[in-house]
């Protein structure tokens, strides 16, 4: 009688959990159909409040795609044509015409033929190069580049990466597409 006592008792806490309400059942308080639409909306509200804020942020972005050869770029998903196509030097260096991308993301230039050197402003940088120099001016503060501003066809073409980082641009180079797109 001890041993049959024991085992009920055993197994009274696991018949009461059988007679109890199944989970996600109309008894079961904690899940009802009411609840999880609740919860689904709540979630539903958080991923779109997610989103808003991503949408914001992707509203302010300035983004200028530019591709080997081709006289165009795209500044926001608007084609822009350029009048000299940017192109990639022996030694792998992507150059693009500097007034292009200037007037692309709103900079100031001057021009000094005497010295050839081109002065470009944008949001407080200014950039001060000469054309063949190794030297890049940055707010004044001089740094040596690897790869000098050219002419070309009567236009100063000059390194995409040096331009566009010292500028503020976060720079992407696309190899399948012989893309750059530059983000800021």
């Amino acid at each position: 009688m001890r041993f049959l006592k024991r085992k009920l008792l055993l197994l009274l806490p696991l018949l009461l959990l059988l007679l109890a309400a199944a989970p996600g059942s109309q008894e079961d308080p904690l899940v009802t159909a009411e609840w999880v639409e609740q919860y689904v909306n709540q979630q539903a509200d958080k991923l779109a409040a997610r989103l808003d804020a991503v949408e914001d942020k992707l509203d302010g972005l300035l983004v200028v795609r530019l591709w080997v050869g081709k006289s165009y770029l795209e500044q926001n998903g608007e084609q822009k044509p350029l009048d000299a196509a940017p192109y990639v030097t022996a030694a792998g260096r992507s150059y693009l015409p500097l007034r292009a991308l200037g007037e692309a993301v709103g900079a100031e230039f001057k021009w000094d033929g005497a010295q050839k050197r081109v002065t470009c402003l944008k949001d407080g940088t200014e950039l001060a190069l000469r054309v063949g120099g190794s030297t890049i001016m940055v707010n004044g503060r001089a740094q040596t580049i690897d790869a000098p501003p050219e002419i070309v066809n009567g236009r100063v073409f000059v390194p995409v990466r040096v331009i566009g980082e010292n500028l503020g641009f976060a720079v992407n180079w696309l190899g399948a597409e012989k893309a750059v797109v530059l983000t800021y």
